[in-house]
């Protein structure tokens, strides 16, 4: 994944966002960005929109209406997916550090600067995350834990996720808020050394939505990177905004990509279990939303739509542009 644009440049920040029909959600996002990054310290930026092929196409007009020089605007033939919309906007990246942003995204305080300082201060750091996404005071779900059997676990009722999230705040309140070394950082708000990137070829190729932040993570930390979560800096993540449209695809990419992820990471007796115990939640999660039915008929008859394709197809999931 050579980028010859890291050489001889001048840039501290790409900032890569990619979109698929969220142009309000962008210009929202830049916006916000506008508003902060030049203070207190001018840094030198640049941002990087990769436009998934949206049906909806409102992301030209915001193309129109753009007078900022440091935002570019690209655009695929096809919806490849958030990973290698991200490996292809870094493709036109000439920051030494690079900030994967999700489009459903508010910055309201200048991290950008910290963050900066942050790598520079240590350069064993590859990876640094902000605080992104939390419900209520008692779960965090900016950052978290390889999968493993205990989460599995409690996945089996559907509270895997929410045990993780607590454990997350739970740690941090505990530490006040000073930085973590962690597993992952959630893919919405994600910065790394370019070098780094670029090293390890980018987000993997198989993952066409979801866990490829874990997958980068765990590439990184296996060259020796540490990956930082630092919650004393914010963003607003809305979060799951394309998920909400179509729950049923929202479910099939999510288990479909936790597979990828088991298949890749895990050897022999692990690899086995943590395959039983994913395809246990589909059965499990089949009763629970059979349950739910009556209270979001809609939504409980997209996700048991996206279970019984998951277990037709054995967990696998074949991308369709």
């Amino acid at each position: 994944m050579y980028n010859s644009n890291l050489h001889n440049n001048k840039t501290d920040l790409s900032i890569v966002i990619v979109n698929y029909n969220l142009s309000e959600e962008i210009g929202n996002c830049l916006q916000s960005i506008a508003k902060i990054i030049d203070s207190p310290r001018v840094i030198n930026y640049e941002i990087i929109i990769i436009d998934n092929n949206s049906p909806d196409k409102k992301i030209l007009e915001l193309e129109k209406r753009n007078k900022n020089k440091n935002i570019q605007f690209y655009y695929l033939d096809k919806n490849v997916g958030f990973g290698k919309g991200c490996n292809y906007g870094f493709s036109k990246a000439k920051g030494r550090y690079i900030c994967f942003l999700n489009p459903d995204t508010l910055i309201n305080e200048n991290i950008f600067i910290p963050i900066i300082d942050l790598f520079e201060s240590d350069k064993s750091i590859g990876i640094i995350g902000p605080k992104q996404q939390v419900r209520s005071p008692y779960f965090d779900f900016s950052a978290g834990f390889y999968p493993n059997i205990i989460f599995e676990l409690f996945n089996l009722i559907g509270l895997g996720v929410f045990a993780e999230g607590f454990i997350v705040s739970l740690i941090t309140k505990l530490k006040k808020n000073k930085r973590l070394k962690v597993d992952w950082i959630l893919g919405a708000a994600i910065f790394i050394r370019a070098e780094i990137f670029e090293m390890i070829n980018g987000f993997d190729k198989d993952y066409f939505m979801f866990f490829e932040e874990v997958d980068l993570c765990k590439r990184v930390s296996g060259k020796g990177y540490k990956i930082i979560y630092s919650p004393d800096l914010r963003i607003h993540h809305i979060g799951s905004v394309s998920g909400k449209k179509d729950y049923r695809l929202y479910t099939i990419r999510t288990y479909s990509s936790k597979y990828i992820y088991i298949l890749k990471h895990y050897k022999s007796f692990s690899k086995l279990l943590m395959s039983f115990l994913l395809f246990t939640q589909l059965f499990s999660q089949i009763i629970i939303w059979n349950i739910l039915f009556p209270v979001n008929k809609q939504k409980s008859k997209q996700k048991l739509g996206g279970f019984i394709y998951l277990l037709k197809h054995k967990m696998r999931y074949e991308h369709r542009y």
